[in-house]
């Protein structure tokens, strides 16, 4: 790329279902131009064999596994047991990512329980507190976390307002926002807000959107303005823009649509780069 940026894939769910999995999914992102991989997996349930085969498949395919995601849905509980059971399996999640070479750990957060009836207000501080604790957790162990927006009316974090107010709140420097470009566009955010997080964007979620339901789209195959998006991660600098394809209803062809979506993202960013220049 003639930008800066470094391209990777959500490998895991660009091949799901296809012929291509495992080491096999991860070369073939290889082939088509993937400088870093993101998986998911279950830290809980990790057997230290299978992480040393994730170490030995990386290294074979000449592919690092630079970040990884944990969906984190209990860390706002109003139950003390049930917060600290999730943010013990958050804090092994920090661990997975640190022991598989990685320098990033995505966030996804839960939703509003019982709203009208808990204070919202009473819930958010306590999102807040278990985030602070996880993300002087993460920082102690080198890794850096990134909260991702969900584009569900229930969700915790929805928008650019969501990742500042949490951002602000927790005041972390190893927490900062994933930009996550199809979510966004199905909450309605426009891009330029993402100009609202300068320097505050460590990761990137990138695909097209239909504009209604949560779906990821081959970049330029949607109905989101990619340039305008890209234009505006740019100026954020943001670090690991990962292309986020699939799951395809028909995953026998994963392979020419991710080869497609690479490319295509690797042309929006060059294009941006070059008028910014």
């Amino acid at each position: 790329m003639t930008s800066h940026t470094s391209l990777g894939l959500l490998v895991d769910q660009a091949f799901y279902g296809s012929p291509y999995q495992g080491k096999d999914a991860w070369r073939a992102a290889a082939e088509l131009g993937a400088e870093w991989i993101c998986i998911v997996e279950e830290a809980m349930e990790i057997a230290p064999e299978r992480l040393l085969q994730f170490r030995d498949d990386a290294d074979a395919v000449g592919l690092p596994i630079s970040l990884t995601a944990c969906h984190a849905f209990g860390l706002s509980d109003f139950r003390d047991v049930v917060r600290e059971f999730h943010l013990k399996r958050a804090e092994a999640h920090v661990d997975l990512t640190r022991e598989l070479g990685g320098e990033v750990m995505k966030l996804l957060l839960g939703d509003w329980f019982w709203r009208a009836m808990w204070p919202e207000e009473a819930q958010w501080q306590l999102l807040a507190a278990s985030v602070r604790r996880l993300a002087d957790y993460a920082e102690a162990r080198g890794v850096a976390l990134s909260v991702k927006p969900e584009p569900m009316e229930t969700s915790l974090v929805t928008d650019v307002d969501d990742l500042v107010r949490l951002l602000d709140d927790v005041a972390s420097p190893a927490l900062q926002a994933n930009i996550d470009v199809s979510h966004l566009v199905v909450a309605g955010v426009a891009a330029a807000e993402v100009g609202r997080l300068p320097g505050r964007v460590n990761s990137v979620d990138y695909s097209d959107s239909n504009g209604t339901y949560h779906e990821h789209l081959v970049p330029g195959e949607g109905v989101a303005d990619m340039a305008a998006f890209t234009d505006q991660l740019l100026a954020v600098d943001a670090a690991w823009v990962g292309v986020e394809v699939g799951p395809f209803a028909d995953p026998e062809n994963a392979y020419d649509k991710v080869g497609r979506a690479m490319a295509r993202a690797r042309d929006f960013f060059d294009t941006a780069a070059a008028r910014r220049v």
